[in-house]
C-alpha cells in the first residue's frame, strides 16, 4: 500500500532535519568542508521549503483557531529561550550587561549549539501550525503530531538535556575518534595520517601489557567481588544478631576514595612494615608477602584493594535483591524439604537476575575506569607491570603531550566497552520486544 502523500512529507521534513543534526555535529567535531559545512543551512532551507509547500497545499491558515497552536506556541517559546543564550554570546549583550563577561567562554562554547536549535525549534512550530490546520478533520495524529505534540512539556524540558548530552558524549567522542587519525600532538590538528596512531598503538609493549592487567583485574574481579558479595548477603539475610553492625563495616570502605584505599593498602602491603613484617615478628622468618614490589604478581595486590573497597556495594545490591524475595518461596522450599543451597542456586538467583544485571554494569564501569588505586599503589611499577589502558591514556595525553596516541587508546577503550554492550543490549532489549 502506498504511502500517503502528506506522510510523506512529513518524513521528508523530520529526515531533512535529522541530516542537519548529523552535519551539524560532524561540523562541530573538527571534520572540515566547504559542502559539509553549508549542509546544515542547506537541509533546514529544504525543511522550510517542505513547510511552506505543505502551507500551500493546505490552501488556509488558522492562526488563533488552530488546534494545535498550544503547542506550537511551546516550541517557539522554546526557539526564543535559545536565542536569548545566542544573544548572551554577542559583545554588545556583554558590554550592556558585565556579568556575563564573567562566563564568555560558556556562552561562546553553546552559542552555534542554541543558534540551531533555535532555528529547528521556529520550523518546529511552523510545521504545527501547518499540521494543525490542515489535519482539523483527521481522526488519527500524523507522524509529526505524535512526535512534537504528545508529552510536549517533557520534551521541551529534555531539550537542555539532549544537547548536553549531544555535546558532551556524542561530539566529544567523535571528536577523539576523529583526531585519533591525525598527527595532532600538544594542540588537535587535522593533519590525517590515517592509521599510523593505531599501529604505533599496538606495538607498544605498553599497552599489551595494560591490556592483559585490565583483562586479568576485570575477571577477578568480577567473579570474586559477585562470590563474595552474594555469600556476605546471603549470611545478613538469615537475620543473624548485630545485623546493622556488620552490613555497616562491610559498607564502609566504599565511602573511602581509590585514592585513600591505595594508600592504605600500599602500607598493608608494604614489606618493611606491613603483612610481612609483622609475621616474621611472630617467628616465620621466612615470610614472603611483596606482592606490589613483584611484577609477576603485582595486578592481583591492587586487586585485593579493589576488592576490600567495592565487595560491600556488591554485598548491599544483593542483600536488597534477597529481601525482595517473596517469603512464602522460602517457606514451600522447607515445608518440600528442598536443601537451602538448592532453593538458592535453582530459585533464588534466577529470580535475582536483574540485580545480577546491575551489579555486572556497576562492576564493569569500575574496572573500565580503574586508575586511581594503580596510581596510589604503585605508579606503574614496578617497570610498566601495573600499567592499565586508562593511565596509559592520561600518561600519553597530558604526560608525553601527544593528544594523536592518547586518543587512539581512548578509542580502543571505547570500541572494547562496545563489544561487550552491543550484543548484551542487543539480547536483553531484544528479549523484551519479543516477550
Amino acid at each position: 500500500m502506498a504511502m500517503p502523500l502528506h506522510a510523506l512529507t512529513e518524513r521528508l521534513f523530520i529526515g531533512s532535519i535529522v541530516l542537519a543534526l548529523a552535519a551539524f555535529v560532524l561540523v562541530t567535531v573538527g571534520i572540515k568542508s566547504q559542502i559539509l559545512e553549508s549542509a546544515p543551512l542547506v537541509f533546514l532551507l529544504l525543511s522550510l521549503v517542505l513547510v511552506i509547500w505543505m502551507g500551500a497545499t493546505t490552501g488556509k491558515w488558522e492562526l488563533f483557531t488552530n488546534r494545535l497552536r498550544k503547542h506550537a506556541i511551546g516550541w517557539l517559546i522554546a526557539a526564543t529561550t535559545s536565542a536569548m543564550v545566542w544573544s548572551f554570546a554577542q559583545p554588545s549583550a556583554q558590554q550592556a550587561i558585565p556579568i556575563l563577561k564573567e562566563l564568555r567562554k560558556v556562552w561562546t562554547t553553546f552559542e552555534p549549539f542554541v543558534l540551531f536549535a533555535a532555528a529547528v525549534f521556529v520550523l518546529f512550530s511552523l510545521v504545527l501550525l501547518v499540521i494543525g490546520t490542515r489535519d482539523s478533520d483527521f481522526d488519527q495524529p500524523g507522524y509529526i503530531e505524535r512526535s512534537l505534540v504528545h508529552k510536549l512539556s517533557s520534551k521541551i524540558a529534555a531539550v537542555p538535556m539532549a544537547f548536553s548530552a549531544v555535546g558532551v558524549f556524542v561530539i566529544a567522542t567523535l571528536w577523539t575518534v576523529y583526531h585519533s587519525f591525525t598527527s595532532s600532538r600538544m594542540l588537535p590538528k587535522s593533519e590525517f595520517v590515517g592509521v599510523a596512531q593505531y599501529e604505533r598503538l599496538w606495538n607498544s609493549d605498553r599497552w599489551f601489557v595494560s591490556i592483559e592487567n585490565l583483562a586479568i583485574y576485570g575477571i577477578c574481579s568480577m567473579v570474586f567481588s559477585l562470590f563474595v558479595g552474594f555469600m556476605l548477603a546471603a549470611m545478613l539475610d538469615q537475620k543473624i544478631r548485630f545485623e546493622n553492625t556488620f552490613r555497616t563495616i562491610f559498607l564502609y570502605p566504599f565511602a573511602l576514595s581509590f585514592i585513600v584505599t591505595g594508600l592504605v593498602w600500599q602500607w598493608i602491603l608494604n614489606p618493611d612494615y606491613g603483612v610481612e613484617k609483622i609475621v616474621r615478628l611472630l617467628g616465620f622468618d621466612t615470610f614472603v608477602f611483596d606482592p606490589l614490589y613483584n611484577a609477576e604478581i603485582v595486578i592481583y595486590g591492587i586487586l585485593i584493594a579493589g576488592l576490600w573497597q567495592g565487595t560491600g556495594l556488591i554485598m548491599c545490591l544483593m542483600l536488597a535483591g534477597l529481601r525482595g524475595i517473596d517469603q512464602e518461596i522460602w517457606k514451600a522450599s522447607r515445608v518440600d524439604g528442598i536443601p537451602m543451597w538448592k532453593t538458592y542456586l535453582r530459585i533464588v538467583i534466577p529470580m535475582m537476575r536483574p540485580v545480577f544485571v546491575t551489579t555486572l554494569v556497576i562492576i564493569a564501569a569500575g574496572i573500565i575506569k580503574v586508575y586511581d588505586l594503580v596510581i596510589a599503589q604503585t605508579s606503574g611499577g614496578p617497570g610498566i607491570s601495573s600499567e592499565v589502558p586508562a593511565k596509559y591514556v592520561y600518561d600519553y595525553m597530558f604526560g608525553a603531550l601527544n593528544l594523536g596516541q592518547g586518543f587512539a587508546a581512548s578509542t580502543m577503550m571505547l570500541v572494547s566497552v562496545l563489544i561487550v554492550l552491543i550484543p548484551f543490549a542487543y539480547l536483553e532489549f531484544g528479549r523484551r520486544k519479543h516477550g
